[in-house]
């Protein structure tokens, strides 16, 4: 059965509302989030109970982050962390919804393994802190030292860059992949498959990106959303950056 895999909404409701339309048309009902629903974007709580019944929910650093600290972010990170945490926690909603909330973020596991199928954020050797990038393929190091812990197949997020790495260090964009690759055709080799970012790409495409997973195939996808509606609710909020809703018009 096909498995949507999405990462990095980053409380964009407006794009969220729209992927799960692209799925509900296709049938497909099987989630699984690689983490930082929550972040830069300002739907932290409809973004997380959107993803309340996905099959599985990985903790991305912005999770990680609310929930204990992110010692690490920028200032512009920053003030919108301690914004999120303060949404999560709002006196508007009833004690028990923000519990609620607290509960999902409290379920998510870094890594989530099935068979031969890898889930995390960032990466098997740091989960929720290490970035691969495209021109992590001359750093055959760090690469080989990624997949030496993949049995095969490992799905992650966190750059915002959708893009495929081979255990034979040659990797590639989902457009010269014509959108899609079948993995019977790897044959011995591993793979590393990042869905881009659903809420903020940095690619240089701004609409929403994300993979579907059959057992076999993998393809990836981008999906119009109003990017305007999401931009305005930034601008409105005073504690969080303008950069953050600028950046979703021009997908960097």
């Amino acid at each position: 059965m096909t498995v949507a895999i999405l990462a990095d909404i980053h409380a964009n409701q407006e794009a969220l509302t729209k992927v799960f339309e692209f799925l509900e048309d296709r049938n497909i009902q099987r989630i699984i989030c690689l983490g930082d629903i929550i972040g830069y974007g300002p739907n932290p709580r409809e973004a997380l109970k959107m993803l309340f019944h996905s099959e599985v929910a990985i903790m991305g650093n912005h999770e990680e982050a609310v929930m204990f600290y992110g010692e690490d972010f920028n200032p512009k990170a920053r003030a919108s962390l301690e914004w999120t945490k303060d949404q999560l926690n709002s006196s508007e909603y009833e004690r028990t919804e923000n519990y609620d909330l607290w509960n999902f973020l409290g379920t998510m596991q870094q890594v989530v393994e099935d068979g031969d199928v890898m889930y995390t954020h960032g990466s098997p050797r740091v989960p929720t802190r290490e970035y691969v990038v495209p021109a992590d393929i001359r750093n055959q190091e760090k690469m080989a030292g990624i997949f030496d812990l993949i049995k095969k197949v490992c799905f992650i997020g966190h750059s915002h860059i959708p893009h495929i790495y081979t255990s034979d260090m040659k990797h590639a964009a989902p457009d010269a992949l014509k959108g899609a690759i079948d993995l019977r055709k790897l044959g011995d080799r591993k793979i590393l498959i990042n869905a881009g970012s659903l809420g903020q790409p940095r690619d240089g495409d701004p609409r929403a990106s994300f993979v579907t997973f059959d057992g076999n195939i993998v393809r990836f996808h981008r999906v119009e959303y109003d990017h305007q509606t999401t931009v305005d609710k930034i601008y409105a909020e005073e504690r969080i950056p303008n950069f953050l809703a600028d950046r979703l018009l021009v997908g960097r």
